[in-house]
């Protein structure tokens, strides 16, 4: 289960001294925060998810249909949304992302379309679901349409949607590597925390010089919450 960490800031992940901590969002006391600045500047980024969790309630993220977004924003398409332990993404119907838990980042994603048959495309899921084996998605994923889908890390902790684009750019990267070319070596070698370091910081470094919220820092291998 998910517990707080309070001994670095939320906003700028500068870290307590030895011993010490940040004081907690006095409304959910689910972040912590050096200084007021620091609360005020994340405020457009945590206010979606400002109110207290309960023990049997995680924060996840919902992912609308879509289809071949390219360079789009894809937080257009993402939503916040709290789940509870009967939701079927606990049991049945939720599927480990391979390729993230190669990276540090645990998710887990939940489908819509092939659970609920409410089917749709969804190039985010999808790229999500590949397989660590070839870069494709089972045959499911790919001929039912995924539809909205859920999606939360394995570990409860809060997902942001800056950390969901950045891995999601990161693999439509990587399916770019001509994984089934004689000569190359296989993509399973790019598959570890230090090439998705690699590519989280600069990414986040990008976004954050374009002025987009949610980019402040990269914290690897994993967007700490």
């Amino acid at each position: 289960m998910y517990t707080v960490t309070n001994t670095y800031c939320r906003n700028c992940k500068q870290e307590a001294d030895a011993g010490k901590s940040w004081p907690l969002c006095k409304k959910c006391e689910s972040v912590a925060y050096c200084s007021k600045d620091c609360q005020i500047s994340d405020w457009p980024i945590h206010k979606p998810i400002c109110r207290p969790r309960r023990a049997d309630e995680t924060w996840a993220i919902r992912i609308l249909s879509n289809n071949g977004i390219g360079n789009e924003d894809p937080m257009k398409y993402f939503q916040h949304e709290l789940i509870k332990d009967n939701h079927p993404i606990f049991s049945s119907g939720g599927e480990r992302c391979p390729v993230t838990q190669l990276l540090g980042v645990p998710l887990v994603i939940h489908s819509m379309g092939i659970n609920k048959g409410a089917p749709g495309s969804n190039e985010i899921a999808v790229k999500l679901r590949v397989e660590t084996s070839n870069g494709f998605a089972p045959d499911m994923w790919q001929l039912k349409s995924p539809g909205e889908c859920i999606v939360m890390r394995e570990d409860r902790k809060p997902l942001t949607m800056a950390l969901l684009e950045a891995i999601y750019r990161f693999i439509s990267h990587l399916m770019s590597y001509p994984i089934l070319e004689t000569g190359w070596a296989p993509w399973t070698g790019l598959l570890n925390p230090s090439v998705w370091q690699m590519f989280g910081k600069k990414y986040y470094e990008e976004q954050q010089s374009a002025g987009r919220q949610g980019f402040g820092y990269f914290f690897p291998p994993v967007d700490c919450q």
